[in-house]
């Protein structure tokens, strides 16, 4: 997660919605993606996750699946459902750690579409380091948008950028907003086996992003059948770039783990709000590690967010066509009505 391009691919640099509508090339801003997943029951769940659990023991017969679309949509019942649209803030803090060394991702979000993603690169090595002998600091990269406005930049030094842009990057950029809205960003849920992964019993889900129709962009999705929560992705290469010489893209694995409660806010009455706090990514042969210490929903002020001095509105530019279905973190479409 250094100035390389890591394991996900997350950069903005080429600012195309098929690879980058999560992260941010080392040269701005890069978000890390990974999950993982233990456990959880949920009092008013628990019955159905008991239901499906039987289910995968004694259903032998592919005949005998379940439906994709009822499977998701009890994941997204036990990660807290309706609740998740109730919420006035967001905020995330996870150290990415990778070979690459360890870098730190925040994203918060302010209802009703405020929302600011940051990374802190790691400093440079050794090798660049100043006459002192010390190490170069870290650099801090932001990509933020709010009241019509968006920038993108270091802090100080941050530019105006398209605010359709911006919303799209830093709302997709967070993989905690992504997994609880899969239902709004995917559609076409296919079950197509009952296997094991890591010793645990998964269905496998197929799913289309849906901005994007063809067979290749489908992206497969796994679901604790003991927990009813996801499990984890597998994201199909984004298509190569024309340009000459442009590197081959490859698809990537995304898992999950430790789902607990969220941290709320003293005045916050929602309950059942869950989130994972570990993920792992493997792309092009390198690993990807993403521990969360702060998940916390109704912390944040009304005004948390703000442009920075001096940013001015930016040209707005047309949506992009691409295909969405090779994101840095797993990145599909934002939703109309996603509120984060």
């Amino acid at each position: 997660m250094s100035n390389t391009r890591p394991p996900h691919q997350s950069s903005l640099h080429s600012r195309r919605t098929s690879t980058t509508r999560t992260l941010f090339d080392a040269t701005t801003l890069v978000v890390a993606s990974t999950f993982f997943i233990a456990g959880i029951a949920s009092p008013d769940r628990a019955a159905l996750a008991a239901s499906v659990h039987a289910s995968s023991m004694t259903s032998r017969s592919q005949d005998a699946l379940p439906a994709g679309s009822a499977l998701v949509r009890a994941a997204m019942d036990r990660m807290g459902g309706e609740n998740w649209r109730k919420i006035s803030s967001f905020q995330s803090v996870a150290t990415a750690k990778s070979a690459m060394g360890e870098a730190k991702i925040e994203y918060r979000f302010v209802a009703p579409d405020a929302r600011l993603l940051l990374q802190t690169m790691p400093s440079a090595p050794t090798s660049t380091t100043g006459a002192s002998g010390a190490a170069a600091p870290a650099r801090t990269m932001e990509l933020g948008v709010a009241n019509g406005l968006a920038w993108m930049g270091e802090p100080g030094q941050a530019r105006a950028v398209d605010p359709k842009m911006a919303e799209e990057l830093a709302g997709g950029g967070d993989l905690q907003t992504l997994v609880r809205s899969i239902e709004e960003r995917f559609e076409d849920f296919q079950t197509s086996s009952r296997e094991s992964i890591n010793g645990r019993i998964v269905w496998r889900i197929t799913m289309t992003p849906r901005t994007t129709a063809t067979p290749d962009a489908r992206w497969t999705l796994y679901i604790d059948a003991a927990t009813g929560l996801i499990h984890g992705f597998d994201i199909p290469a984004p298509p190569k770039d024309a340009r000459a010489n442009a590197p081959t893209p490859t698809g990537q694995s995304i898992r999950l783990e430790d789902w607990k409660p969220v941290e709320l806010g003293p005045a916050c009455t929602l309950q059942r709000l869950l989130a994972f706090r570990t993920a792992k990514v493997s792309a092009g042969g390198m690993e990807t590690e993403l521990v969360y210490t702060t998940v916390a929903v109704d912390t944040l002020t009304p005004d948390a967010i703000r442009a920075p001095s001096g940013i001015e509105p930016a040209a707005t530019k047309p949506p992009s066509s691409a295909n969405p279905a090779a994101p840095a973190v797993p990145a599909a479409p934002a939703s109309p009505n996603e509120r984060n």
